[in-house]
């Protein structure tokens, strides 16, 4: 019984994970990905709404409830570089003109976005904000991989969504450690070879004094 009541909980995490990485999902749409029966995951997001972790809305589509929110708005500001994130992103979009992002690791294979300043375009990707990307293949995943190279910078095109590019540099902490990483990302037909070079070195700027404010040595 002990052994039943371990896994539903770890099926009930698994599904709060799901909810919180992609749009909102539906039904179907999470039972597929969590490999269950239908039956059970209604039984699971049953239990959760109405402990207010997941919500539906009209379109019968799960998403984050309060609780879920407020538990994750705790963990991200005992995030000491969430904190101090705000205005070097804001600086970074400013002087871009594209969404500039903050990410950390997840676990060993994946990031997540924590922060973000939406790019004032009107052509711009969704928001990102608590999506959970992988650390290979992307520009901030490998920023956070420590692969920035001499440059101090990683350029990407056409990795989770075709026709955006993506320009990262790593942040650190007192230690020297890679704690996070700083991105801006926007259409390619925005970011060509000449804003890229403009972009890189105002993305390893402001990481670079994020960096610094976290006690990394110079």
């Amino acid at each position: 019984m002990e052994r039943l009541q371990v896994r539903a909980v770890q099926r009930a995490f698994d599904l709060l994970a799901l909810v919180g990485a992609q749009s909102p999902p539906t039904l179907s749409e999470l039972a597929r990905a969590a490999a269950l029966p239908v039956s059970t995951v209604a039984r699971l997001l049953s239990t959760l709404e109405r402990a207010g972790f997941v919500h539906r809305n009209g379109e019968s589509r799960y998403a984050p409830g309060a609780r879920l929110v407020q538990i994750g708005l705790s963990a991200m500001r005992s995030v000491s570089v969430y904190e101090l994130a705000e205005p070097h992103l804001r600086r970074l979009s400013e002087a871009s003109g594209e969404t500039a992002n903050l990410a950390v690791r997840a676990d060993a294979a994946n990031a997540v976005y924590l922060r973000q300043v939406v790019s004032p375009h009107s052509i711009h990707h969704a928001s990102w904000l608590g999506r959970v990307l992988p650390l290979k293949k992307t520009a901030i995943g490998a920023a956070i991989l420590g692969k920035a190279g001499a440059k101090g910078y990683v350029v990407r095109r056409d990795t989770l969504e075709r026709g955006v590019a993506a320009i990262a540099a790593p942040v650190r902490g007192a230690g020297g450690e890679i704690v996070a990483a700083f991105s801006i990302t926007g259409p390619s037909y925005r970011i060509r070879a000449k804003e890229v070079l403009r972009f890189g070195s105002l993305v390893k700027k402001e990481s670079d004094r994020a960096s610094a404010s976290l006690g990394a040595a110079k």
